[in-house]
């Protein structure tokens, strides 16, 4: 079990991020399947932009936020949180961690 990046107690912490998920997935499904502006390519290309980039966005950062609790559980710190803290601030805070 120590294989899975993400055990049981992580998806159910990372439920908050997936019900949003879900919820644009159905909105662009919505979109496609309704097709609320057929002749309008602009209105098309910009409902679905606000659509998708939210949804990328929202992956990008609840599979971060699960490889940070999951680390954070197996290990008591996360490597990835001191590496995207470093990155925030311009400052090695993985050097004062090992101090």
């Amino acid at each position: 079990m120590a294989d899975r990046v993400f055990n049981r107690e992580t998806l159910l912490d990372l439920t908050v991020n997936f019900i949003p998920m879900g919820m644009i997935i159905f909105f662009f499904a919505l979109f496609i399947l309704a097709d609320p502006f057929p002749a309008d390519a602009m209105a098309v290309g910009t409902s679905l932009g606000l659509l998708v980039i939210p949804f990328v966005v929202l992956a990008i950062t609840t599979y971060v936020t699960g490889r940070i609790i999951a680390e954070a559980d197996q290990t008591g710190r996360s490597g990835t949180a001191a590496k995207i803290s470093s990155i925030a601030t311009g400052m090695d805070h993985e050097a004062d961690d090992e101090a």
